[in-house]
């Protein structure tokens, strides 16, 4: 009884976390939006990316924007497939396309965010778009992000929601449902000007403000994080503004794990840097960490050992319900309501999901565009004296 009132007080917490978050719906909703065209650089970083790549850039060629005011910048990074052949093939054909080519690795500086990090140096737009090389944004994409850039701007975040094919796919439904759900929260806590979390594969922002503060600074060596950590470095410096985009035409598309071990790997990689963030973003991940491994142990004690107590059963659903309610404007607010049928089974299968890779992400070893398993943060080879 003691842990289920202990339980109770967790999930009383949360409630308070999603009312106050969904006051950041309607905030988004007044941002402001710019009619002026900066020049853009649009950067891409591509490792062994042959498949995806093509896609990819036949959506970039597309853009509606100025041809004068965009450019293409796609890294091949230490590629040993066609991915330079096919960079060249788009570079014939359209001049907007640049390329630089990285063929080895830095002690300290991981290679995702080395890529990026040498894209920005040579790029010549105002702002750095990026996606990654399995993206694929809509005609009017770079068009939408560079309306939410008013002067005062310095960052945008958006929306990258999996595609699911086929249409009724049961389980990539769920999957698309959970990446929903990360960009409800980013969406959210970007209304309240406390933005937690973003994705690499749509985001952009001023390249004076990357220079200013240092690129990746702390966290270069950290094999995750070109994303999520850097705002992390861009929202604790306290003095920039970050918007959400929320139009539908700012969406950038891209596709779910297609292997059980992709999906492994990149949830595992997802939860590797829960104790990399400040001390109050981590203590919020522990407690809701600590929740869901209570609710989990608490629901399976009681299915084996009955009768299963009314309070418990109360405190699943009125979790549930609250969800539901935070998941559903998300829905709205970000234009895609596709998942929403599949709620009930995610919201009971969620928190043993949170329970298993909670407790195997801070062993901080996954792979991810490598071909082998790696530790999370990139440290020098020891030298043989």
């Amino acid at each position: 009884m003691i842990l289920i009132i202990f339980l109770g007080a967790l999930v009383l917490l949360y409630l308070l976390a999603i009312a106050f978050l969904y006051r950041g719906f309607a905030r988004l909703a007044r941002q402001a939006r710019s009619a002026s065209q900066p020049k853009i650089s649009v950067v891409v970083c591509a490792h062994n990316e042959e498949k995806n790549l093509p896609n990819c850039l036949r959506h970039l060629s597309q853009q509606s924007y100025p041809q004068k005011l965009v450019e293409f910048i796609i890294v091949n990074d230490r590629s040993t497939d066609r991915t330079q052949e096919i960079i060249d093939q788009f570079k014939k054909k359209d001049v907007r396309f640049r390329s630089i080519t990285i063929r080895d690795r830095l002690p300290d500086f991981a290679p995702k965010k080395r890529a990026i990090d040498a894209a920005i140096r040579q790029a010549n737009g105002e702002i750095i778009l990026l996606t990654d090389a399995d993206g694929r944004p809509g005609p009017h994409w770079i068009a939408t992000m560079a309306s939410y850039f008013t002067p005062e701007t310095h960052m945008v975040l958006g929306y990258a929601p999996y595609t699911i094919r086929p249409a009724n796919h049961f389980v990539k439904k769920l999957l698309a449902l959970e990446y929903l759900s990360h960009a409800a929260v980013a969406a959210a806590s970007t209304g309240l000007n406390m933005p937690l979390t973003c994705v690499g594969t749509n985001m952009a922002y001023r390249k004076q403000l990357y220079l200013e503060i240092g690129g990746f600074g702390e966290y270069k060596a950290h094999l995750s994080g070109d994303d999520d950590l850097f705002l992390t470095r861009v929202r604790e410096a306290k003095k920039y503004t970050i918007k959400y985009a929320t139009d539908a035409e700012a969406q950038v598309f891209n596709n779910p794990p297609q292997l059980w071990s992709k999906f492994l790997h990149q949830r595992m990689r997802y939860a590797s840097k829960g104790f990399d963030y400040p001390l109050k973003v981590t203590l919020g991940l522990v407690s809701y960490y600590l929740m869901n491994a209570l609710l989990v142990g608490l629901t399976f004690f009681f299915v084996l050992v009955p009768p299963f107590p009314l309070a418990l059963l109360g405190i699943w659903g009125i979790k549930i319900f609250a969800e539901f309610l935070f998941m559903d404007k998300a829905a709205s607010v970000l234009h895609d309501r596709r998942t929403l049928q599949v709620f009930p089974v995610a919201a009971l299968v969620h928190p043993l999901y949170v329970v298993v890779f909670g407790a195997i992400g801070p062993f901080k070893r996954f792979r991810w565009a490598e071909s082998h398993v790696e530790a999370a943060v990139q440290k020098p080879a020891m030298s043989k004296e």
